[in-house]
């Protein structure tokens, strides 16, 4: 058998593979047309994906546009993957009330990016259950009041950068201020990390860290995984490895494993963090009856867990708060009326405050009500 042949039959194994994979493409690109339901002209490789990411509009405004060209329920594609919007509130309501025991879960992750398998993100059916059984009371209004002194303390730090710039005459990015505010605040109550995000944007190493990970959260591994699951596996080894996303990962995995040892050697911690909470939380509940000698006792929550959940507490608050902080910062710079009632309403509630608490309580607090505005600079 010659080479000219060798070269045939792998050319027309390469074409057969690829007429078998074009016609079972097709085949799951025609799901919603044999149940009848509206959705949009998926291409063969990115389904609808490529609308709605890559054509350079805002995702809610390409759906917008969608639910008025196909009405309140419709589908579309990722890849192969069908996916149904749905607009109609009765439906909503029953989805997410009445029937919600049906759709308790979250679409597959695309890849096993860890460690977000281990967390309410990635979790699944009964162990989903399980593990938000044991966080939700770590976010009581109780629990996140002794957390008001670490906030305090960064809160501080930001209003002092702030009146700096503002003696100097200089413009207060407030973006990129809000971020580093955020991400001081989520790193010591959630991760038990003390940084210095506000005063050192440039040189922390987190802070670039964490947004380079927002940045390139969608690489190159998911979307091929997501076009092609049959690469999956593959990607979610270079994912976890080699990607930016997985280099920041283990930074803040490995940093978490030693204070959980340390914490775990010294059972007199008195350390007030969400990764405290969750180490109590996880210790001092127990599967199983008192009285059953057959059953193996556990923690509710593994170690990786733990951490994972640790982790997507910081993902999940850092990029939302600071938009959140930056937008009502600038809705306040555009309406000064508005500003100044606030901090009249601001004002008055201080002075509640301070006569009906306890002096040195407010003082070690720091709850003062200082004048001051926001005004916006705008480039031309």
């Amino acid at each position: 058998m010659g080479v000219i042949t060798l070269v045939l039959i792998l050319l027309a194994a390469v074409l057969a593979y690829v007429v078998i994979w074009v016609q079972h493409r097709r085949q799951q690109h025609a799901i919603f047309s044999r149940l009848g339901i509206p959705y949009v002209p998926p291409h063969l490789i990115y389904g609808s994906n490529h609308i709605l990411r890559g054509s350079g509009k805002i995702t809610i405004d390409v759906m917008g546009q969608w639910l008025q060209q196909y009405g309140k329920i419709f589908g579309y594609y990722i890849g192969w993957k069908p996916t149904l919007v749905v607009a109609d509130l009765d439906l909503i309501k029953t989805i997410l009330i009445k029937d919600f025991h049906n759709f308790s879960n979250r679409p597959k992750l695309v890849i096993d990016a860890q460690p977000v398998v281990n967390t309410l993100v990635g979790l699944r059916d009964q162990r989903w259950k399980d593990v938000r059984s044991v966080l939700a009371p770590t976010f009581s209004m109780v629990k996140m009041k002794h957390m008001a002194g670490i906030m305090n303390e960064k809160i501080n730090v930001l209003i002092k950068i702030i009146e700096e710039k503002s003696g100097k005459g200089e413009a207060v990015e407030m973006y990129s201020t809000f971020q580093g505010l955020t991400l001081d605040v989520i790193s010591e109550c959630a991760l038990a990390m003390k940084t210095q995000c506000q005063q050192k944007q440039n040189k922390d190493e987190l802070f670039k860290a964490v947004r380079g990970f927002l940045k390139n959260a969608i690489n190159p591994a998911i979307l091929l995984a997501l076009y092609f699951p049959y690469f999956a596996s593959l990607m979610s080894f270079f994912s976890n490895r080699l990607a930016l996303s997985g280099r920041m990962t283990r930074m803040i995995i490995d940093h978490l494993e030693g204070v959980i040892a340390v914490r775990r050697r010294d059972i007199n911690s008195r350390s007030v963090d969400v990764l405290q909470l969750m180490l109590e939380a996880a210790e001092s509940r127990y599967q199983g009856s008192e009285g059953d000698k057959d059953c193996i006792k556990h923690k509710l929550l593994t170690d990786e867990e733990i951490i994972a959940n640790a982790w997507v507490f910081m993902l999940g608050g850092f990029e939302t708060t600071a938009n959140s902080l930056t937008y009502t910062a600038y809705l306040l710079a555009t309406h000064p009326e508005v500003q100044q009632r606030l901090y009249e309403e601001v004002c008055s509630i201080s002075k509640v405050e301070k006569s009906t608490r306890d002096a040195g309580a407010m003082s070690h607090q720091g709850h003062e009500c200082h004048g001051g505005s926001v005004s916006t600079n705008r480039h031309q």
